[in-house]
């Protein structure tokens, strides 16, 4: 037998038998947050995301069927600020393919939750959730329904006079999405037995933890990107057109409006920040690779973490140059290359804590003992 104590779910994890029901729901979650991740991206890059414009969690369900239906909701539709100031004119077929896009991600955010919701009730209920698994689920259904509400809220931002949605609110959505999506994948990262570590990892793992905040903090600027629709001024790299400090960026009164409020200078963090990202994260690398005894499954995870942040970068500069020509592909794709990146990450620094818990026995004597 080991040397130390075994917890609930680590005896979890030894059952095959018992671990699979929940490894399916929990990819399952993960896989559902990926679907409404690209149908959110497309939604709002189409500029569908105010043609519901009430919120009605049960009775929505059903989309409008008759002439009359949709008479009604695309009458209440010309009642409000994007239809006056933006696509006033509109022809019912124009407006059921707007309708459409967010009529599907609704449905969507519905499904996640019951994915949610549903699969926790009945392993609770069946005993199937040990350790601080019945916690995390628990938290995982808050945000999930947290992350509906944020979404009505959003939208109600656009509903008032300006037909665009707070690019605030936007960012809160969208990092909701990304929680929802990272307590699923590190409750089934929990699952997995993982390789006996590597020695010691703390500083690496703390590192890395700064790392993923720094990942956090580039995917809201994303968020304010895209909210301001700052990605379309300044369609050159590394230069701003052929400046690099371009003139009026940062010149907001008091100083901190720029960070958040002003979106070229949104967009020049953006940038910035992405090269800081992907710079770091290749440092990591080269003093993991270099100076460390790290294990196969760390190996194989920081190397998707450097291959993923390579992509991401690159795909934020051709975003930046040809975002005219792709205005929804290639921004949808971004997107989902960062919650990849952010996936990848989670995955390796989940792997840096499978280290010996037991600080007086070495690695060898861990694997030898029974």
């Amino acid at each position: 037998m080991s040397s130390h104590p075994t917890s609930a779910t680590d005896e979890l994890r030894a059952d095959p038998i018992r671990t699979k029901p929940l490894a399916i729901w929990l990819r399952c979650v993960c896989l559902s947050v990926v679907v409404i991740l690209v149908v959110g991206g497309i939604t709002r890059l189409t500029g569908s995301g105010l043609s519901m414009v009430d919120w009605r969690p049960i009775a929505g369900i059903l989309p409008p069927i008759t002439d009359t239906q949709w008479n009604e909701v695309f009458d209440q539709y010309k009642a409000s600020p994007q239809y006056q100031k933006v696509n006033e004119g509109m022809s019912m077929e124009g407006f059921k393919d707007i309708f459409f896009w967010e009529y599907l991600h609704r449905i969507m955010g519905r499904i996640v939750g019951l994915l949610c919701l549903l699969p926790y009730l009945w392993f609770l209920f069946r005993k199937k959730l040990v350790g601080n698994l019945r916690i995390k689920g628990l938290v995982l259904v808050l945000l999930v329904g947290a992350q509906g509400v944020m979404g009505w809220y959003m939208v109600k931002s656009g509903l008032v006079n300006n037909p665009e949605v707070s690019h605030y609110r936007l960012a809160a959505h969208l990092g909701l999405a990304f929680s929802v999506f990272g307590l699923g994948w590190w409750m089934l990262q929990d699952l997995n037995p993982g390789d006996p570590g590597a020695g010691k990892t703390g500083r690496l793992r703390l590192l890395a933890c700064i790392l993923l905040g720094l990942l956090c903090l580039q995917i809201t600027y994303g968020a304010f990107t895209s909210g301001m629709k700052a990605g379309y001024g300044f369609n050159t790299f590394p230069k701003m057109q052929k400046e690099w400090l371009p003139e009026g960026l940062f010149g907001l009164t008091p100083f901190w409006k720029n960070l958040v409020a002003d979106k070229f200078s949104v967009q020049f963090i953006h940038r910035w920040m992405g090269a800081a990202l992907a710079l770091a994260t290749l440092g990591l690398g080269w003093y993991s690779f270099k100076s460390l005894a790290l294990n196969e499954t760390q190996k194989s995870r920081l190397r998707w973490v450097l291959g993923l942040v390579v992509t991401q970068f690159s795909l934020g500069v051709v975003t930046i140059l040809i975002i005219i020509d792709f205005p929804i592909l290639l921004p949808v794709i971004h997107q989902l290359v960062a919650l990849f990146l952010f996936a990848s990450l989670l995955a390796f620094i989940h792997s840096l804590g499978t280290e010996p818990s037991n600080p007086e026995s070495g690695a060898g004597e861990e694997q030898g003992a029974t």
